[in-house]
């Protein structure tokens, strides 16, 4: 089987961008991570949404590579070393995000004899919140890739399901990034409810137009600040920073508009086509891998009847 290439390529984000459907797309991506987003003032003071996106995927991760040995894969030890790594956190944030999970249903303590690995396995709470965020980008990318239909069906298969997790893992542990492609939307993405934010904002203008909207779109602080769980101070420091790399621009009678600026529309869309691409990607590993082993299974069963 070829390697497949890891990096999302130029021509492909170009292609997609060029699609009649990649707006839409956009919208229905944005709108799907804004209706599912999940925050609180506990979780913000322990980790960055883009943190706590990791973490909770990473999890998944470490416990479906572990499979490949017969081993818990997901312990404390090896997500603490995980998340150092990667630079998510440090162990002791670490330690308390576990602690949570397990709270909230997301993760359970594994059978296991060795008490000092301490074996966790995710529930199916977790499964399936993952399936659905999956699931709504899967929805999204159809319009511009049409496979993304098979892809979303197939999130039910755990062969497709555990190869797709494995696979992501292994490019973004290769260094592979949505936002080398988009480095502009990086203090966005690096601040508890930035995205969501800049989604949000952009999701305000008129269906009918162009996404991102190029026209002044209405601005609610309290709005903002009250659905992300977030300070007034904390939204308006994230619009003035954008504000001062040239990605916003406030206005209005009384700033109650803002404009997204050619800059942001740019940025937005190198970031949803790379993540479309690199979606895809991992996607099709899966597919295909998960295809020929349902072949063969089939293959074996006619020699043995």
């Amino acid at each position: 089987m070829t390697e497949p290439v890891l990096t999302p390529s130029p021509d492909a984000i170009a292609r997609l961008r060029g699609h009649s459907g990649f707006p839409a797309a956009m919208r229905a991506s944005a709108h799907s991570s804004v209706a599912l987003y999940r925050s609180g003032r506990v979780l913000n003071a322990l980790l960055s949404d883009r943190a706590r996106a990791l973490f909770s995927y990473f999890a998944l991760y470490l416990h479906f590579d572990g499979e490949r040995d017969g081993e818990p894969g997901l312990t404390a030890g090896a997500m603490k070393e995980m998340c150092v790594r990667l630079g998510l956190c440090s162990r002791g944030r670490c330690e308390a995000m576990l602690g949570l999970m397990r709270a909230v249903g997301f993760l359970a303590a594994a059978p296991n004899t060795d008490r000092r690995r301490r074996p966790l396995v995710p529930t199916e709470k977790l499964m399936m919140l993952h399936r659905e965020r999956w699931g709504g980008q899967f929805d999204a990318m159809s319009r511009v890739i049409p496979a993304a239909v098979a892809y979303r069906a197939a999130l039910n298969d755990p062969a497709f399901l555990k190869t797709f997790v494995l696979e992501l893992g292994r490019r973004f542990i290769a260094g592979v990034r949505v936002l080398d492609n988009a480095p502009d939307l990086a203090m966005f993405a690096e601040r508890n409810a930035g995205m969501m934010i800049l989604f949000s904002l952009a999701l305000s203008g008129s269906a009918d137009e162009g996404f991102p909207p190029a026209e002044p779109v209405p601005l609610s602080i309290n709005g903002l600040a009250t659905r992300f769980s977030v300070s007034r101070k904390h939204v308006l420091t994230v619009l003035r920073d954008a504000e001062a790399q040239g990605l916003l621009l406030r206005g209005g009678r009384a700033n109650d508009e803002i404009t997204i600026l050619p800059r942001g529309r740019e940025a937005l869309g190198g970031m949803l086509a790379s993540m479309f691409v690199y979606l895809s990607g991992c996607a099709e590993v899966a597919l295909q891998q998960a295809r020929q082993a349902a072949a063969d299974r089939a293959a074996a069963a006619t020699r043995m009847a």
